[in-house]
Order: C-alpha cells, then sequence, then structure tokens
C-alpha cells in the first residue's frame, strides 16, 4: 500500500473515531488542592482506587442524544464564571469517585457550593454543586451515590405510595431525601407535602403532584403557598395555589423578566387552532438589579383555567406577551405543559371536600 492511500486510511480511522466518541477530544483542566490523605500508588507509579471508606460516587450514564455534551460541573478551580471543564463521555461514563472531605468549600453565594472529589483514574477536580437542584446527587447532577443501599432502610414516600425513599445525603447543610423516582426533596418539603395530602381525599395522588412543586409556609398565618417548580419569574405563564384552614385558591400570572422594559400591555395564546388575546391589562413593574420584572397576577377564573388546559393539552402551544416597546413569545414544553395541568388538577383535588 503506497503512502498516499495510508494517509487516506488513516484519515478515514480517524474520522470514525471521532463519530463515534462524538468528537470528544477536549483540554480538560485539573484542580491542584492538597489531599486529606496522599494518592495510593503500586510498583508501576499507577494510580491505586481506594475511597478509604470516604462517600463514593459514580458518574451517571446519559441519553444517546445528550452524550456529546459530556460531563460539566467537574472543575478545575471554585470560580464558578470560570468551570469550562467537559469531561468527555465516552472516557468517564461509570467511572467511580469519592469526596475527599466531608465538609464542602462555602462560596459568596449561597445557591452553589464545591466538593473536592478523586475520580478512579486520579483526576482531582472541585465538583460543583447546586442548591436549586437538590445538591451534589440533585436530579441534574452527573453524578450517583453508591452507599445508598447501605445507609437508609427504604420506605414509601407515603402509606400506600409507589415512590420509595431510597437515600439520603446532606447538602448546603439540609437533609435531602433521594426518591425511586429519581426526584429529590428536603426533609422539610416532605413534611409539608405529608400536611398538605392530609387535606385530600386522595392523599396519594396529592402527594405525588407536589412532587413537581416549590412549597412555602408561612408560619404566623399556617397557609401554604404552591407554586411550579423551577419558575422564580423565570416563566412567561405560571400557576400558584395559596392553601389555608378554610380552602385553596387558585392564581394566574403571566411576566417577564429582563434587562430592559417591554411596557407590557396585554398577553395572548396560541394553542393548536385555537387563539385568545387578552384586552388592555396594567402589568406591575420592579426593578430588581440588574433585571426588569414586568407581570400581571389575577385570581384564575373559568376563562384562565380553561386557557391553561387547552394550552397544557395542545401538540404546540406558545404565549406571547405584548408590550409597546416590544413583545415576547415562548414557545411551550412538554415538561411547561405538564406542569401546568398537574396545578389545576392538584388545585382541584385540594378543593374537592
Amino acid at each position: 500500500m503506497d503512502n498516499n492511500k495510508k494517509t487516506v486510511l488513516k484519515t478515514c480511522l480517524v474520522v470514525v473515531c471521532c463519530l463515534l466518541s462524538a468528537c470528544q477530544f477536549i483540554r480538560v483542566e485539573q484542580a491542584s488542592f492538597k489531599l486529606t490523605e496522599p494518592l495510593q500508588l503500586n510498583s508501576k507509579s499507577q494510580f491505586i482506587f481506594n475511597p478509604s471508606g470516604k462517600e463514593s460516587f459514580s458518574l451517571k450514564s446519559k441519553p444517546t442524544d445528550k452524550q456529546k455534551a459530556g460531563y460539566r460541573r467537574f472543575c478545575q478551580n471554585t470560580q464558578k464564571l470560570h468551570c469550562r471543564n467537559k469531561l468527555p463521555y465516552l472516557r468517564y461514563v461509570g467511572l467511580k469517585g469519592y469526596f475527599d472531605t466531608q465538609q464542602a468549600i462555602k462560596t459568596d453565594n449561597p445557591n452553589y457550593e464545591y466538593h473536592p472529589v478523586v475520580l478512579e483514574n486520579g483526576d482531582k477536580y472541585f465538583f460543583l454543586s447546586l442548591k436549586s437542584e437538590g445538591g451534589k446527587y440533585g436530579e441534574k447532577s452527573p453524578i450517583k451515590a453508591l452507599s445508598f443501599a447501605e445507609n437508609i432502610q427504604q420506605r414509601p414516600l407515603m402509606e400506600n405510595s409507589t415512590i420509595n425513599i431510597v437515600g439520603e445525603y446532606s447538602s448546603f447543610g439540609d437533609s435531602f431525601l433521594k426518591l425511586s423516582n429519581g426526584q429529590v426533596i428536603t426533609e422539610k418539603q416532605l413534611s409539608y407535602i405529608k400536611e398538605i395530602s392530609a387535606k385530600s381525599f386522595k392523599p396519594n395522588t396529592v402527594s405525588e403532584l407536589l412532587l413537581d412543586t416549590t412549597i412555602e409556609h408561612n408560619d404566623a398565618f399556617d397557609s401554604y403557598l404552591i407554586s411550579q417548580k423551577g419558575t422564580d419569574n423565570k416563566n412567561i405563564i405560571t400557576m400558584l395555589i395559596g392553601l389555608n384552614e378554610v380552602e385553596p385558591w387558585l392564581r394566574f400570572k403571566v411576566g417577564y423578566q429582563g434587562a430592559r422594559k417591554l411596557d407590557l400591555t396585554a398577553y395572548s395564546i396560541v394553542a393548536d387552532d385555537f387563539t385568545w388575546r387578552s384586552p388592555a391589562l396594567a402589568f406591575e413593574k420592579k426593578q430588581k438589579a440588574p433585571k426588569v420584572i414586568e407581570s400581571f397576577e389575577v385570581m384564575a377564573n373559568d376563562r384562565e383555567i380553561r386557557n391553561v388546559q387547552t394550552l397544557a393539552n395542545a401538540s404546540k402551544a406558545s404565549i406571547q406577551l405584548h408590550g409597546n416597546r416590544k413583545s415576547v413569545q415562548e414557545t411551550l414544553k412538554e415538561d411547561q405543559k405538564k406542569q401546568l395541568a398537574n396545578m389545576i388538577t392538584l388545585y382541584q383535588l385540594l378543593a374537592k371536600k
């Protein structure tokens, strides 16, 4: 075989390997922290993975369509904006690791912290843990614990529930519970779920719907505010449930947050062939530096409930906010439509005596 053919063959092999590995030729920077115990090496100076009783984990497998993104949150330092590492999926999937210390490294932001970790191949990183996603083993975390089965006796979420509590861990000074369906909740949220579910004639159904919500309790009035999980003014459309000793109430909210004012005056929805536009509305404006928040909130009547149900049941649904300066539009994803439908179902179950 001449040199030209050899070169072509080598090039083809490289291209094939690149496609099979999703072209994950990525430069990764490791951390340089001092370990609590020195790394153990064999006679050939090869790393020996030995957690020595420390909390261990493994990297989760991913669906095919998400493998190209690799693994994030393994950082070379404790500066969130500089955490650009992306560990190649095929090289790291299933790899084990351990936390070098029990205590996380705190930051000036209460919503994230770092854990010094050592991987099975000897790599060292600062693992980024996010409070909003349930801490180090949250639903979107790239790692899963290896020792849950040894540390906790599995028990049902509620009596006769098909969902079990399968793990427990500490993060951000709070106790988190890992569920058999992959979700994560705090001990406090579980107590709220039990208290609210006890008010319904279908406690197990209510408890499962509450898992996709954020629950706040007002001690002074002994009341609850239930919202869609992960909204925090980021969603254009939201449903809210209030609950006290007397009765529940349901509120409908549309809004936007961004760097500049839109001077919103109305909203419209499109759900497959159905369209509807609101009359002129008075949107409330708030300045929450560096962003501006504009929102309209009202007690949900039959019209709002029907519109939300229509959006939730549509194959293609969108909502547009109309402003004097500019309009914004959002196409609802499947999980958003499901959350909206669940909030209405939850309200109806709580309202029914």
